[in-house]
């Protein structure tokens, strides 16, 4: 019996099992939300797996290949489609969905399509995702970082090159002249008087004149005067003179 047995045995130690297919990414895009979780399940600010940005409408495929177990609205997780693993040791779901192409019971391949990426549910990011959660089989609280099965992110798209900047001007070879130096304000001093100006239309040169005029004004009346003296005084003598006349000749005739 041994010897029967042990070729069977030998074959089976020989020989590996099929390994398992490799998990692959369900979209491609930017992990916006990475996982946590504590050993409280019902903390808050946990987050039970990733977020993988992507637009409305992309492909989901499935990112290991196994047994569908629920396709249908979960609540706060939106439309959800939940696969067991072939291997029955994991449960995988995939949350926020716009449309779900799979049913319950159907197997579905690694890479195969179940659904397109929404906006369904309660999302913890506002920008259009994929969750992707992965928990024991048959349990509620048993998560695991889905980056832990996953493979490398792959390369995002190309994105178009921004176009060049053009390149800067060249300096002159010769300085430009320097702006003419702007020329300082006079100092401000104490404000100046003016000279006093004479009384408006007196000339002293007149006035001069004028006092000479009057001064020989008054000489020449003084002489005149006193030619006037002279001929009065002369008037009365030749008066006397004849009155003396007329009288001695009186006198001679009576006697």
């Amino acid at each position: 019996m041994l010897l029967r047995t042990l070729p069977a045995l030998l074959v089976a130690l020989v020989i590996p099992a099929p390994a398992q297919a490799a998990w692959v990414w369900p979209v491609d895009g930017e992990v916006i939300t990475s996982y946590r979780n504590g050993d409280d399940p019902y903390a808050a600010g946990q987050h039970r797996g990733i977020d993988i940005a992507a637009r409305v409408g992309t492909p989901v495929v499935a990112a290991a290949g196994g047994e569908v177990r629920f396709a249908g609205t979960a609540g706060s997780s939106g439309l959800t489609v939940s696969i067991r693993t072939a291997d029955g040791a994991y449960d995988t779901s995939y949350l926020h969905l716009s449309e779900a192409t799979v049913r319950e019971g159907e197997r579905v391949g690694t890479g195969e399509r179940l659904g397109s990426v929404g906006t369904t549910g309660t999302r913890s990011a506002k920008r259009p995702h994929l969750h992707l959660g992965v928990r024991d089989a048959g349990t509620e609280h048993a998560y695991h970082d889905p980056l832990t099965f996953l493979p490398p992110a792959p390369a995002t798209p190309d994105r178009p090159a921004p176009a060049p900047r053009p390149a800067p001007a060249p300096l002159p070879l010769t300085p430009e002249p320097a702006p003419a130096p702007r020329e300082a304000p006079a100092p401000r001093g104490l404000p100046q008087r003016a000279a006093p100006r004479p009384a408006a239309g007196l000339d002293f040169g007149l006035v001069l004149a004028c006092l000479g005029v009057v001064a020989a004004a008054a000489v020449l009346g003084l002489s005149g005067g006193d030619r006037r003296e002279g001929d009065r005084r002369a008037g009365h003598r030749r008066g006397a003179a004849r009155l003396s006349l007329r009288l001695g000749g009186g006198s001679a005739g009576r006697g």
